[in-house]
């Protein structure tokens, strides 16, 4: 892994890559399948919860190719991973929270996954999100299903698919929020992951930097 912490910060935080990458393989064993099931109305997507972002400081982050922009809390870390293979390209970038304290023994984060795929694969518009909760209900303890939901980002003039839910890790009780935007064949998933306990304090944070993205594709 490209985080360099304790051996068990590390063994907790590689929990950063394996839920959205599981995710996207699930995702694309599913191209041209299925279709999405019912959600509810579309939602606003900034929480009300927006004291935090109010008060934090942002920078600006742009891809190399200058093909996503999104900002992000000056003072988080930003980690980069890219993975290629014959079929796909998944570039992965994580903002990764300062420890709340010495102690605090897990960094809430924000991930950004782009799936690219290759060799004239297409994908369906829409995502089977039942299946992907099931695979999601399988594969975690104490998995808990809170919502799916389908919001719209302003600063793209697009909707998205939204789920959330909640599980056990590594001992570590968490919450997720995930945003699913399909275009022009790209796949793009924004993860939140957070203690349970500060799950709300970073949806804020999470929802402003979902109102900043802009691509140009």
């Amino acid at each position: 892994m490209v985080i360099e912490f304790s051996m068990s910060i590390r063994k907790v935080n590689t929990i950063i890559f394996a839920l959205p990458c599981v995710l996207l393989l699930f995702l694309f064993s599913w191209f041209g399948h299925n279709s999405l099931i019912d959600t509810t109305q579309d939602l606003p997507l900034f929480s009300v919860n927006k004291a935090l972002a109010q008060e934090t400081s942002w920078s600006n982050y742009t891809t190399d190719d200058s093909t996503l922009s999104i900002a992000y809390p000056t003072n988080w870390k930003i980690i980069e991973d890219k993975k290629n293979d014959e079929n796909q390209t998944n570039d992965i970038i994580v903002f990764l929270s300062p420890k709340e304290s010495p102690e605090d023994p897990f960094q809430e984060n924000i991930v950004v996954n782009i799936l690219i795929p290759k060799n004239n694969f297409t994908i369906n518009e829409s995502i089977n999100t039942q299946d992907i909760v099931q695979k999601l209900v399988d594969q975690n303890q104490g998995f808990r299903f809170d919502d799916i939901s389908t919001i719209y980002i302003d600063s793209i003039n697009k909707t998205a698919d939204s789920i959330t839910y909640s599980f056990e890790n590594a001992g570590f009780l968490f919450k997720t929020k995930q945003i699913f935007l399909t275009i022009n064949n790209n796949i793009y998933i924004f993860s939140l992951l957070a203690e349970q306990k500060e799950f709300d304090k970073y949806t804020s944070i999470f929802d402003k930097m979902l109102m900043s993205i802009h691509l140009s594709i």
